[in-house]
């Protein structure tokens, strides 16, 4: 409320509004009771406060609104670059993943191949236990279950790191080709759809479902 509008309420007779508003009526209507003339005057003061109020909440009220939308905008607009982004980069690291995964598959089947080699060398030593002397025995034996032991742990450990992997990027995989809009994402989701209704309706063994499921997540865009 302006301060000038509770003026020309108390004090109506020298109110410019009053004046202005006096100065337009009819001869009749200036001789009007006083009561009647203060009424009007006061009515008319309030019909102005509440106008210019409401004008300057719509000037106060747009920019926040402006502020908040603009900033939502903003945010929206970094949140689909970002998912772009990640989509892009979970389909690269599901190729690539695909190809080099390939180095540690051969690394497990030589440290399967080298560990069967060392349990032979193990067996092959107790059958000739007794043609060697004991020290020498032991000594030997000790050196086999020593490289051994290493061998099973460095399989252990190269594993364990192979199944996190392929667990963690899967499911980023899973969560893009559940969302993704590209059309080679979409046909390949369809595809894993159709053969996954071919296992469960017994048309295809589960060594098949594998081999093939591993083939369409290998041809990705």
């Amino acid at each position: 409320m302006n301060p000038f509008d509770w003026y020309c309420i108390g004090n109506y007779a020298e109110c410019p509004v009053y004046v202005r508003y006096k100065a337009q009526q009819p001869p009749q209507q200036q001789t009007q009771q006083p009561q009647q003339e203060q009424a009007q005057v006061v009515q008319l003061a309030q019909i102005a406060a509440v106008e210019r109020t409401e004008a300057d909440f719509d000037r106060a009220i747009k920019p926040v609104v402006d502020n908040v939308v603009m900033k939502y905008d903003e945010l929206l607009r970094k949140l689909d670059e970002a998912w772009h982004s990640y989509e892009s980069s979970v389909l690269s690291y599901k190729r690539q993943w695909e190809v080099e995964k390939m180095v540690l598959r051969r690394s497990l089947d030589l440290l399967n191949s080298s560990i069967a080699n060392y349990e032979r060398a193990l067996k092959e030593l107790e059958l000739k236990r007794d043609l060697m002397a004991e020290d020498q025995y032991n000594r030997s034996r000790q050196e086999v279950e020593d490289k051994l032991n290493a061998l099973r742990a460095l399989m252990e450990d190269v594993e364990k790191r192979y199944s996190s992997i392929e667990e963690v990027l899967g499911q980023h995989f899973k969560r893009v080709l559940s969302t993704s809009t590209n059309a080679e994402v979409i046909n390949l989701r369809i595809s894993l759809g159709k053969l996954d209704e071919l296992l469960k309706e017994g048309k295809i063994s589960r060594e098949a479902y594998e081999r093939l499921k591993k083939e369409l997540e290998g041809v990705l865009p």
